[in-house]
């Protein structure tokens, strides 16, 4: 299936110059039953974008519309039918060639619809559902996408047709100047691409394999993780105590509802789908980057959000093999404790490495103990910034501090670091390339700008490790 999924992309991504991603998520979307939202100016393609996903489909049937404060219900879901009316007293639409009967949603300019056409969307978002009349319509709808310049206004009660919308997507103008250059000058693309456009069979194949994807712990305490910080963001936010609001209020900006969050694994488990895989991996994880925003200004948080929760966990077992190296060293006796240069020895003090040097070193072993002044001896004082301090040396390759101990660094100590700091390099990059390998091997999401900020995170990492 992957094969022919992306065969069907290279078809409809022809002749597009940096739309292959929203056009990838639109299609990822209608095959998870899910809808999406593009936010951008006139002109930028996303009318484009509903055309090109309809050719997916076999013989998909589409609508079209332009929303306004005068657009009314016969418009969208078409006209109430006059003998229904006037012959059986019942109040049923004629939906031939109307939304209620297409298979490729298109709605530019959906906040403006009124909230007659608003109300009969939620359902038809959510449920697949269109009550004409006295009957429930189930719809054969397999994408919906809605459009516009401006993200719902606040205090219009578009909250929940808002939420409804799962996937949100900003269209850019192009940014790239060759790409700008070759919109000006390139012709249409005759190159034929082979492909076989998807039937209601196949649609229901998908979403049955899909639902048998697996989803591991790991993942679900990531996307945990994800939700606590939106949740301590929501209610921590500074910003409504600047505005004269009561404390208890809450930013509902970082708002993501319970549904949101279950749909969102089930784009997940679309994608590891048609990406031939059983269980869900960390690149499909990286889609909720694209779900869990609300406003414009969220977006490089949320995506660091996600980012960060991926990487910190790839990192853990690092992290915990480090400490359980240092914790399980064994000591050495005097004669393997370490000098990196022949004149000092090292103190391993609390994540600092202090030295002291070897001559000092043996004049405390001497006299048992003394009292030494930060301005007249040598590194070991280097955090003692004013003041007497005593230092002794208690057994052998310990040293005490104001009756703080502290091991002096050995041979030994060194040779598991070393051992730690290769392992750890080897076991880095393999993290590195094979989180790399299952970006690029997504159709979903390899190429993504996004990626920009997990890369950033990783070499902040790797910093903190080295």
């Amino acid at each position: 299936m992957k094969e022919r999924i992306q065969s069907i992309l290279d078809y409809i991504c022809r002749d597009t110059l940096e739309r292959e991603e929203v056009i990838s998520l639109s299609l990822l979307a209608a095959l998870s039953g899910e809808s999406i939202f593009l936010l951008g100016l006139p002109g930028v393609g996303k009318s484009m974008v509903a055309r090109r996903l309809k050719t997916a489909f076999h013989n998909a049937r589409s609508f079209e519309y332009l929303m306004s404060r005068f657009s009314t219900p016969d418009e969208i879901f078409g006209p109430v039918s006059i003998s229904k009316l006037k012959d059986e007293d019942s109040y049923e639409r004629i939906t031939k060639g109307y939304l209620p009967e297409s298979e490729i949603i298109f709605l530019d300019e959906i906040w403006k619809a009124g909230p007659a056409i608003q109300n009969s969307l939620l359902t038809v978002l959510n449920e697949k559902i269109f009550l004409n009349g006295n009957k429930e319509m189930k719809l054969p709808v397999k994408g919906i996408i809605s459009a516009s310049n401006e993200l719902p206004a606040e205090g219009e009660g578009l909250e929940a047709l808002w939420d409804r919308f799962l996937i949100r997507y900003i269209v850019e103008p192009l940014q790239d100047k060759k790409n700008f250059a070759s919109l000006l000058m390139t012709q249409s693309s005759s190159k034929a691409i082979n492909f076989i456009p998807l039937t209601n069979d196949d649609c229901l194949r998908i979403s049955e394999e899909a639902s048998k994807v697996r989803v591991a712990e790991e993942i679900i305490d990531i996307v945990y993780n994800i939700r606590m910080r939106m949740n301590k963001k929501m209610i921590s936010n500074d910003s409504s105590k600047s505005n004269g609001k009561d404390d208890s209020d809450v930013d509902m900006k970082f708002y993501v509802s319970d549904r949101r969050w279950k749909k969102a694994i089930g784009v997940m488990k679309t994608s590891a789908f048609l990406n031939k895989r059983t269980f869900v991996d960390f690149s499909d994880l990286l889609l909720l980057r694209h779900m869990i925003w609300n406003e414009e200004s969220m977006i490089s948080q949320t995506n660091a959000f996600v980012a960060e929760e991926v990487v910190s966990y790839l990192f853990k077992e690092i992290l915990q093999k480090n400490k359980s190296s240092k914790r399980h060293a064994t000591r050495a006796v005097t004669s393997t404790i370490f000098s990196p240069d022949n004149k000092h020895y090292v103190i391993q003090c609390d994540g600092f490495q202090l030295k002291i040097a070897i001559s000092d070193y043996k004049k405390l072993k001497k006299t048992g103990g003394y009292y030494l002044a930060s301005e007249t001896r040598d590194e070991v004082l280097i955090l003692m910034e004013q003041g007497q301090y005593a230092v002794q040396v208690l057994n052998e390759g310990y040293i005490s501090i104001n009756s703080f101990t502290y091991p002096l660094l050995t041979t030994a100590d060194k040779q598991i670091s070393d051992s730690f700091l290769k392992e750890m390099g080897g076991t880095l990059e393999m993290i590195i390339q094979n989180l790399n390998t299952s970006i690029a091997n997504n159709i979903f999401v390899k190429d993504s700008p996004a990626n920009a900020t997990l890369y950033q995170i990783i070499n902040e990492y790797r910093k903190r490790l080295g």
